[in-house]
């Protein structure tokens, strides 16, 4: 029979710990080669994290990946800082940023894509969002109720020390 340490049980019973790995598992996600966004100008136009393509032809290479694994690295390292919670919570308010900002880029990068293929041309029409775009944009949430868990979790363990 295999036992875990005090310490690790604690850290799995913990709900923040699992908020910050779902969110982890959300980001990764966008890694599995699944569409950003597309969308249609005589061929099919779609994004993932690895590149922009037109049909199955690939015009450009795109690093989005990169900014994926920060953010699942970043949710790993809240989740094995978990006796340090000033440190969690600095980080989670760090990744809630990173994935924000993440969304918003695809956003961006979506439209900035459009006009680009659109130049002289008429306009492209049909923007869609993909799967992956959904689920990596709802990691936010559960970012944000990991560091509310911390956060709840630091101040029982203050008012305990008030008490002593």
């Amino acid at each position: 029979m295999v036992t875990l340490p005090e310490n690790d049980v604690k850290m799995i019973q913990r709900i923040q710990t699992i908020y910050f790995l779902i969110a982890a598992f959300l980001v990764s996600v966008t890694l599995f080669g699944t569409d950003v966004f597309s969308f249609v100008q005589g061929k099919v136009y779609h994004a993932s994290a690895y590149g922009f393509f037109r049909g199955t032809e690939s015009l450009m290479k795109m690093d989005f990946w990169m900014l994926s694994v920060i953010q699942i690295i970043f949710a790993f390292m809240i989740v094995f800082s978990f006796k340090m919670r000033h440190r969690q919570i600095f980080l989670g308010w760090i990744l809630f940023l990173l994935n924000i900002l993440s969304s918003a880029w695809m956003v961006l990068g979506a439209n900035v894509k459009m006009i680009e293929v659109s130049k002289n041309l008429e306009v492209p029409k049909e923007l869609s969002f993909g799967f992956a775009f959904y689920v990596h944009a709802a990691a936010f949430i559960f970012v944000f109720l990991g560091i509310r868990g911390v956060r709840k979790d630091k101040k029982t363990i203050d008012s305990l020390n008030r008490l002593r």
